[in-house]
């Protein structure tokens, strides 16, 4: 479905269902040039098991119009924006929300979680550190649009079985498979995203307001294998929110794509409690 939001027209994967009465939201929030397809197995099987799902292009990402946003705190106003268009036009009914965000998504939802803890029953953080800072030579290849930028987080992105051909989900290449999502991002995007990822200087304010709303809870989930959110800064992220931590093991940055069923065993666990 597309919907306005600020003037332009975003796209909303539901996980292949429509959305039902009573159900609670889970918004799945995706990653610096990526778009709402990275989380397409998550989708739908949550969307058949008690969830309504919002998964969304930003602004400028997958089939969403408009220019990309700049910081992640607009990022998380945009969050906020497309869900009040969505309980207000749509037939989203429900305010029990849950945040799950992955990498840049993460650093999005624990900012927005912050602005409304109230409307917010958990949050689930994929791939996440803080700060999240990103190299020169990576910024720099993003500002160039250059494949360099392309190929440096496809790399890094993923494990060293994965580059190697390891691939959880038959006949699907993993690297692959994002690089060519990166190749399809207008440009400016992925740089633009970088940007807010390496500038955002927020988290230490918005955990103070998370941590004082008792009812919400955080978990964090991490490959044993990222180097780009390696495991010591997940564990300080998660200590600092007062988060469960979950590792998955062999396994990078990209866990949706590189540990499916893993990752799925991961969130079963706190949200089908």
């Amino acid at each position: 479905m597309k919907v306005a939001v600020n003037g332009d027209e975003i796209f909303v994967g539901q996980g292949g269902m429509d959305w039902l009465d009573d159900r609670p939201v889970l918004v799945l929030q995706h990653g610096a040039g990526m778009n709402r397809t990275v989380w397409v197995l998550l989708a739908r099987y949550f969307a058949r098991h008690g969830y309504n799902v919002v998964a969304a292009d930003l602004p400028g990402h997958g089939a969403s119009e408009g220019q990309a946003l700049g910081s992640i705190e607009q990022q998380a106003e945009h969050l906020w924006a497309l869900l009040d268009t969505l309980w207000q036009t749509e037939s989203l009914s429900s305010d029990r929300v849950v945040f799950a965000g992955h990498s840049m998504g993460a650093l999005t939802v624990v900012e927005a979680a912050a602005q409304r803890p109230d409307k917010v029953e958990q949050l689930l953080l994929f791939g996440a550190a803080y700060p999240m800072p990103v190299a020169e030579a990576l910024l720099d290849a993003a500002e160039a649009n250059d494949q360099s930028a392309i190929d440096m987080i496809s790399l890094f992105a993923h494990s060293f079985a994965s580059q190697l051909g390891h691939n959880a989900i038959a006949g699907i290449s993993v690297l692959n498979s994002a690089m060519a999502m990166l190749e399809q991002t207008a440009p400016g995007v992925l740089f633009a995203d970088l940007q807010a990822c390496n500038d955002y200087k927020g988290l230490e304010n918005a955990a103070s307001r998370l941590i004082s709303s008792d009812a919400l809870r955080v978990t964090v989930v991490s490959g044993d294998s990222d180097r780009m959110t390696p495991l010591k800064s997940a564990r300080a992220l998660a200590e600092q929110l007062q988060a469960k931590h979950i590792m998955i093991d062999n396994c990078g940055h990209m866990m949706m794509s590189e540990q499916p069923e893993l990752t799925l065993q991961a969130v079963r666990s706190v949200l089908l409690q």
